[in-house]
């Protein structure tokens, strides 16, 4: 730290100047990432409520309004009348909360967690975090995880099964009334990571994927704001079937406003909760129905030009996230990267992978294509 200070100009200054180094999601080029151009709205309640601390509630009651009612209406959009849960900094914390839970009520001395391969990468951190050994279940030809092997893998040492609602690599959905079934028969807890997912399939049109609280194993889900729902990162969120699952993360806290914290992380910004509330607010179904179908829409517009450009598919996008390949995928990755198209590699698929988010236009999608079959030639 040097010793003395500089003006606001200065400082600010010196800031914009790096942050030109930084990409922007309004270029159009960012197509590996599953967060987006925060809506407008989310960027001015998150600076109203800037200060608010949701780990110490009492001094900040509005902040927590703000975040029982975004929980409520997430928990209604996702058919859980007496769900509970909290906005938290993202899905690995949202995925950690979920399996503290299950390995507590279990009360198994080597517990064990069945995942599918395409599980996120944030549950071996869990696992980790948590001395937790995790069992992973093979997919099937669609990429979701194959429910007789999951059922297989299970044994008296399993607390918990783990099932995906939009996977991070390909989008696709697991079975999870199958799941459900499997869970209920055994009983063991069933989590759906739906950080991606969970403000995506509800708005698809005609779209009949059960994957939330209307299925009964479903005891969690992982839904972030901060990805389709356009919030202000960070804003991640989790849900328990029922808020006396909550019990088993109890946590007294003796020296603040409230008695007990119930997530991971001590101090949690407020400006998440009111980002989050005034999205919401602001789209309604309707909104976030418009931008979903764009979303698919433009996921169409990119399958089409891929395939006509001579690469395939790995699967039929679910939702609107896309996986091609073609000869040498990786060396094409690294020339798109090389004229400023931010795409994915996928090693174990030897794919590359885009996710069409709302800030993917369909300019930006026929440039790509463009720049696509120029690589190709």
């Amino acid at each position: 730290m040097q010793q003395k200070g500089q003006s606001s100009d200065l400082v600010l200054a010196e800031l914009k100047k790096r942050r030109a180094q930084d990409n922007r999601y309004g270029d159009g080029k960012i197509l590996c990432s599953m967060c987006t151009k925060p809506h407008l709205i989310a960027k001015k309640a998150y600076e109203l409520f800037f200060e608010s601390n949701l780990g110490d509630q009492g001094l900040f009651p509005a902040a927590a309004q703000l975040e029982r009612e975004v929980m409520a209406q997430l928990a209604s959009l996702l058919n859980g009348k007496s769900a509970g849960g909290f906005i938290v900094s993202g899905g690995t914390e949202a995925n950690l909360l979920s399996l503290q839970v299950a390995n507590k009520t279990a009360g198994v001395t080597r517990p064990e967690v069945v995942l599918p391969q395409s599980a996120h990468f944030s549950f071996t951190k869990i696992c980790g975090l948590l001395n937790l050994k995790p069992v992973y279940a093979p997919l099937d030809n669609s990429f979701t995880v194959d429910p007789s092997a999951v059922e297989k893998l299970i044994t008296e040492n399993t607390v918990a099964i783990i099932g995906t609602a939009g996977t991070a690599e390909l989008g696709v959905v697991d079975p999870i009334s199958t799941l459900s079934e499997i869970a209920l028969q055994h009983n063991v807890y069933l989590h759906v990571d739906a950080a991606f997912g969970g403000l995506v399939i509800p708005f698809i049109e005609k779209m009949n994927i059960a994957f939330d609280f209307q299925i009964e194993g479903v005891k969690s889900i992982t839904v972030d704001p901060h990805k389709m729902g356009m919030s202000a990162i960070p804003a991640g969120g989790i849900l328990f079937r029922n808020h006396k699952m909550l019990d088993a993360l109890k946590t007294e806290t003796p020296y603040l406003t409230e008695n007990f914290q119930y997530t991971f992380v001590g101090t949690r910004t407020g400006a998440s909760a009111a980002s989050t509330w005034a999205v919401f607010r602001a789209l309604g179904k309707d909104g976030y129905q418009k931008i979903v179908a764009d979303c698919i829409k433009n996921t169409k517009l990119l399958s089409n030009g891929v395939r006509a450009s001579g690469f395939s598919l790995l699967c039929e996008p679910t939702l609107n996230i896309l996986a091609f390949r073609g000869e040498n995928t990786k060396r094409l990755a690294e020339r798109l990267w090389g004229r400023g198209w931010f795409v994915a590699y996928i090693p174990r698929y030897d794919c590359i992978r885009i996710v069409v988010m709302p800030h993917v236009k369909q300019k930006h999608i026929f440039a790509f294509l463009s720049a696509l079959k120029s690589e190709k030639l």
